[in-house]
């Protein structure tokens, strides 16, 4: 009897993992064709050898022979900010090429008070700035002298789902060698 239930208790246990991974599968699945049906979008053939990025006005342009890594990481700034950051490196260049996109840390978080009130002094601080003819809140911020002086070009995105879909672009031409131009408006 103990045998019997130790075995059937196995049995639902491993029907249960099985069934977690087809869903995790799933997901990854799905969003894996999200990023591809976003990239067709947001990428056009460019001029050979070279990768460019335009990011809301802003240029930044790599030859894909000189890439030398990329990564697409995520980390938590001063306890309060969540950063999704693309990192390119090139060989023979005197900058490092950093892609990010930053949001409090209430986000991800339910529908709460603290949320709320963070969404409302981002509508302000965008009706705001569009009334002055600029996009403040869109803008990299930079410290003098410190971010200024430390070779690092930077640009930034507001949607974390736009840097998957750049980290796909500079990925498949780093290995494909075409060059590539990705754009977000």
């Amino acid at each position: 009897m103990k045998i019997t239930l130790l075995l059937t208790t196995l049995a639902l246990g491993f029907a249960h993992a099985q069934n977690t991974n087809q869903q995790n599968n799933q997901n990854q699945q799905q969003r894996l064709d999200a990023i591809e049906e976003k990239l067709k979008e947001m990428e056009t053939e460019g001029i050979k050898r070279f990768w460019q990025c335009n990011i809301k006005g802003n240029e930044l342009m790599i030859a894909v022979d000189r890439i030398a890594a990329i990564s697409k990481t995520q980390y938590v700034l001063d306890g309060g900010l969540i950063v999704d950051e693309v990192v390119i490196e090139s060989t023979g260049g005197q900058a490092l090429n950093r892609i990010y996109c930053v949001r409090p840390v209430t986000d991800t978080m339910g529908t709460n008070t603290a949320k709320k009130i963070v969404d409302r002094v981002r509508e302000v601080a965008t009706d705001r700035s569009g009334r002055l003819g600029s996009n403040l809140h869109e803008m990299v911020e930079k410290n003098y002298p410190l971010t200024t002086h430390a070779r690092t070009v930077e640009l930034r995105v507001m949607e974390p789902q736009d840097l998957d879909v750049l980290y796909a672009s500079v990925k498949n031409t780093w290995i494909t060698g075409k060059g590539r131009v990705f754009t977000i408006k």
